[in-house]
Order: structure tokens, then C-alpha cells, then sequence
């Protein structure tokens, strides 16, 4: 079982806006699902879009970046890099997911400007936890987790990007081939190992296990990141083997 301390957590203050604004967030997604027409809603319709984004970014991101905060210093036993970071992350978050849904259901010239705040926010949090990493000396399967979804989110941002300014007409990608990519990466990437990888730490902590084996969690994080790599190379190069794999 992983030893965890509560001496390296931050204060309280500084995550609660990160919960404050997911939950509010999460209640407006809801009430706005009652607006939509089930026969008619595809991947492609720009108000879909516009959801999508406010729910993973505004909620899940949200709530994700202000649980991290306090678990990332708790479970590796060393203090943030600069826990002040956090502070203007959110309000960046926030400010750019509200550019991205204006940009998706209303003028398509905002989404660069609120992906760049987002990929800001992002960049910002990435680069506190890997230099936070450096003070670990042991790298575990947790370690390597936040390591590997912490790319993969970066890379998804990238993609993301690049469909954002298409969209704004500055640039000319194909959207459906990086898609895959974008979604991949970011729901299974990023957020399927990182809950892979804490909850190596969390249910042996609330289940109050010692002494089991983690054999298939090793297996398990491996196989997801292998396939999340499989189906980004496999809509960059169009390698449809790749994606069935």
C-alpha cells in the first residue's frame, strides 16, 4: 500500500473555486441537455460542441485540476513547485471555456482566443507537475501515470488547437481526421490514466488493503496507453489496422 501524508497539502482556499465552479458548471450542462432534440444531435452540430467543451472543460478539467492540486503533494510526499500556480489556473480555465462555448454557438472567430487561454491554463498546470515530479525519487507506477497522461493531455490540447483555428477559418486541417486523435487523448489519455494511476493510492486507502499485487493495474496502464497511441497514429497516417489494434 502507498504511504500517504496529509502534511504536503495545500490549503483549502486555493481548490475550493476549482469545486465551486465545476458544480455550477455541471448544473448548467444539465439544463441545457433539456434543450437539445435526441433525433437530431451528431459530432459535428456546433452547438453539441459547444456543450462538450463547457462540460469537459468547465467540469470535468475543473474539478480534475482542484483534485490534483491537493492529491498530487499528498500521494508523492513533496510540496507543489509553485502551489501558487493554481491560483490563476481556474480563472484561465474558466475564462477560455467560456471564449470555446461563445466561439461554438455563436461566432466560430472566438475559439482561438479561448484555446489559447485554455492551452495557457493547461501549460501552466502540466509544467508545475513535472517539475514537482523531479523532487520524487522513486518512480512509480503513480509517477509514470501522471507523466504519461500529463503528455497525452498536452498533445490533445495540440490537436485541439488546431481544430479550433480551422474552424475559425485561420486554418485548413482536416478536423475529422484529428478528432479521433483530440478525443482519444484527452478522455482516454489523460483522463483514463490518471485515474488508473491514483487509484493505485486511493482504493487500497479506502478499501484499507495491504500486500496486493499490482500486476494488472501494470498491465492495464500499459494496454491504455498503447491504445490511445495506437488510435493517434492511426488518425494521423490513416492506418486503419492501427485503430482496430
Amino acid at each position: 500500500m502507498v504511504n500517504i501524508t496529509q502534511d504536503f497539502a495545500p490549503p483549502f482556499k486555493l481548490v475550493v473555486p476549482y469545486f465551486i465552479v465545476g458544480t455550477l458548471v455541471y448544473f448548467l450542462c444539465a439544463l441545457l441537455t433539456l434543450g437539445f432534440d435526441v433525433s437530431e444531435i451528431n459530432n459535428l452540430d456546433l452547438s453539441v460542441l459547444s456543450w462538450v467543451h463547457l462540460f469537459l472543460l468547465g467540469f470535468v478539467m475543473m474539478i480534475i485540476f482542484g483534485a490534483m492540486a491537493q492529491l498530487v503533494p499528498v500521494v508523492l510526499e513533496v510540496g507543489h513547485w509553485a502551489v501558487e500556480l493554481f491560483y490563476i489556473i481556474w480563472p484561465l480555465l474558466l475564462i477560455g471555456t467560456i471564449l470555446m462555448v461563445v466561439g461554438f454557438y455563436f461566432n466560430t472567430a472566438f475559439l482561438p482566443y479561448g484555446g489559447t487561454l485554455v492551452l495557457v491554463a493547461i501549460s501552466i498546470f502540466t509544467l508545475n507537475i513535472f517539475i514537482t515530479l523531479k523532487k520524487v525519487v522513486t518512480f512509480s507506477l503513480v509517477i509514470k501515470s501522471l507523466i504519461i497522461a500529463n503528455v497525452f493531455l498536452l498533445a490533445g490540447l495540440i490537436f485541439g488547437i488546431l481544430m479550433a483555428l480551422t474552424y475559425a477559418g485561420l486554418l485548413s486541417v482536416n478536423v475529422m481526421v484529428l478528432l479521433k486523435a483530440h478525443v482519444y487523448l484527452i478522455v482516454g489519455g489523460y483522463m483514463g490514466v490518471t485515474i488508473m494511476g491514483l487509484s493505485l493510492v486511493l482504493l487500497p486507502m479506502f478499501g484499507l488493503s495491504h500486500n496486493y499485487s499490482t500486476k494488472p493495474l501494470n498491465y492495464a496502464f500499459y494496454m491504455l496507453s498503447a491504445g490511445v497511441v495506437f488510435v493517434t497514429f492511426s488518425s494521423i497516417f490513416n492506418v486503419e489496422v492501427l485503430s482496430y489494434i
